[in-house]
């Protein structure tokens, strides 16, 4: 992924969840939930965490107070701190944009073609 492809909601949750540490799926799950009100799927997220995984932006990791062995956990990494920064500074733009009316001239010139 390069640096200018905006992230998935559900990629850029995931990065901001792992910001305070590693953690599980099913803790992944219950906080992107909190972060959003929606529970993604249990396929969908681990769908995203192998696609981010293969990106480099997070990692699989050990935790020494595991409770169950046989659960993932995963850290973010230098470059899924990168691409959460490169991701936040593409949305602020687009509120700047949406602030100073462009969004919205855009979306009325559409109108006004139809």
């Amino acid at each position: 992924m390069n640096n200018t492809e905006p992230l998935t909601p559900l990629s850029m949750a995931i990065l901001l969840a792992l910001m305070d540490g590693p953690q599980h799926g099913y803790a992944l799950m219950r906080e992107i939930e909190a972060q959003t009100g929606r529970r993604p799927g249990t396929g969908t997220l681990y769908a995203a965490l192998d696609r981010l995984e293969e990106e480099d932006h997070i990692a699989e990791c050990e935790v020494e107070t595991a409770e169950d062995a046989r659960r993932r956990y995963f850290r973010i990494t230098p470059g899924g701190v990168a691409a959460a920064r490169a991701e936040s500074a593409r949305m602020l733009g687009v509120l700047d944009q949406a602030r100073a009316g462009s969004v919205f001239t855009s979306f009325s010139a559409l109108r006004e073609l139809s």
